[in-house]
């Protein structure tokens, strides 16, 4: 895939600088490590949740029982935060 973008030139002038710097061949080249890296480095929801899905689903807990888990959790949290406020 291939992707054309507008960068100003004081940018473009940093950006050869941290290739040239991080021993790459030009600017393009520096770009794709950084979305390498940043896909490497940034799961999706789905496989952050992951876990947690299947011990939910292996505990056998029914939505209802979920939801009720989730609200008395976030009541929890608001609770305590209200007490820090005052």
């Amino acid at each position: 895939m291939s992707i054309t973008i507008d960068i100003a030139p004081e940018k473009e002038e940093k950006l050869k600088t941290r290739a040239k710097r991080n021993g790459q061949a030009d600017v393009a080249e520096y770009i794709q490590k950084l979305i390498d890296k940043d896909l490497e480095l940034s799961p999706s929801l789905r496989e952050l949740f992951a876990p947690v899905r299947e011990d939910i689903k292996e505990s056998g807990m029914r939505d209802a029982e979920l939801d009720a888990l989730l609200e008395e959790s976030r009541e929890e949290v608001w609770q305590e935060r209200q007490t820090k406020q005052k």
